[in-house]
């Protein structure tokens, strides 16, 4: 995923609050949980820009989420 400008600001400003809001809608369509509750765990462990880390946080993300 490729960063514009304004995105660049945001991400500089707000590094460690922004979440994708793609991962969002396919974590709450794929479990049935509320959708704040999909955005509490991606925004604990994937709130980065990282590729790397968002991929370790959508493991723990999805482990949690199976296991309830």
């Amino acid at each position: 995923m490729e960063l514009d400008e304004i995105d660049q600001k945001a991400v500089s400003g707000l590094d460690g609050f922004l979440v994708r809001k793609d991962l969002v809608r396919t974590f709450s369509r794929q479990f049935p949980v509320p959708t704040y509750v999909v955005e509490f765990l991606l925004g604990r462990y994937c709130a980065s820009t990282d590729q790397e880390e968002i991929e370790e946080g959508l493991e723990i993300v999805q482990r949690q989420l199976k296991s309830r």
